[in-house]
């Protein structure tokens, strides 16, 4: 019997040619793993392009809308947006003069309505009432008007793309102030605090939106000092003095169109 002896040297060179053959095989059977080429018919492949392109690029980089020195006034309407017991349409005036482009000092006056709102309209008809006939808040009374001086800071100047081919210029302010708030019978001042955006058409003409908050003392129309004293519809009208005070919060939100000059 012959016995045959393997030598660890004749494993080794066995196993290197077995892995130069892996290494070699990606080169042997290159047309296998070659990437294809695949067309697309032209009609199919999207035209749109994801940026709007503009014909003038400096169009988009300047300042187009200046603002320091010049004058804005304007007028629009609103929303007194919490009141309960009366119209809550209101027309506003503005009024500003910028400094820079940053500071300036605005005036904001709003028109509001006396009329009562359908809620309002309801209890003077007694409706939802219980224990009493009914309840006339067009007995007491009420605000007509506030105007306020307010200092304005404009936060932000930039510009928004509209279409593909046009931009249009805006800007973002704050505002806080002071002024005075009439009722029908009396004054007391108030406190304006608020943000707003231009949009401008022009650099002379712009639409400006508000939304404000007013903050002022005045007299509660559902609390009579007299002990159960009811505002009834056959009831004379009541002085504010006849009321208790109470703190009001209320928010407005105004447009309207400005000319800058």
């Amino acid at each position: 019997m012959v016995k045959a002896t393997v030598s660890p040297y004749d494993h080794s060179y066995m196993f290197k040619r077995i892995s130069l053959s892996f290494l070699l095989l990606p080169f042997i059977y290159q047309p296998i793993f070659a990437a294809e080429q695949i067309e697309f018919p032209e009609e199919e492949l999207a035209t749109e392009s994801v940026l709007p392109v503009f014909a003038k690029q400096v169009v988009v980089r300047e300042r187009k809308i200046n603002m320091a020195k010049r004058f804005e006034i304007g007028g629009g309407a609103g929303l007194n947006l919490v009141e309960p017991l009366y119209n809550q349409i209101t027309y506003n005036i503005f009024g500003s003069y910028h400094f820079d482009e940053i500071h300036g000092v605005n005036i904001s006056g709003y028109i509001l309505s006396t009329d009562l709102s359908s809620a309002g309209s309801d209890l003077r008809a007694g409706k939802g009432l219980v224990g009493t006939n009914n309840f006339d808040a067009s007995k007491a009374p009420t605000v007509e008007s506030m105007f306020f001086a307010n200092y304005q800071f404009t936060a932000y100047y930039g510009k928004i793309s509209v279409t593909k081919q046009s931009i249009m210029n805006l800007s973002l302010y704050g505002l806080l102030g002071v002024g005075m708030v009439n009722w029908s019978d009396a004054s007391t001042i108030g406190l304006d605090v608020g943000i707003g955006q231009k949009l401008y058409f022009t650099p002379n003409l712009a639409l400006r939106f508000d939304l404000m908050l007013s903050l002022y003392q005045g007299p509660d129309p559902t609390a009579p000092k007299t002990v159960g004293k009811k505002l009834e519809r056959d009831d004379a009208p009541l002085g504010s003095d006849q009321f208790d005070s109470t703190f009001y919060v209320r928010p407005f939100l105004t447009g309207g169109l400005i000319y800058i000059f």
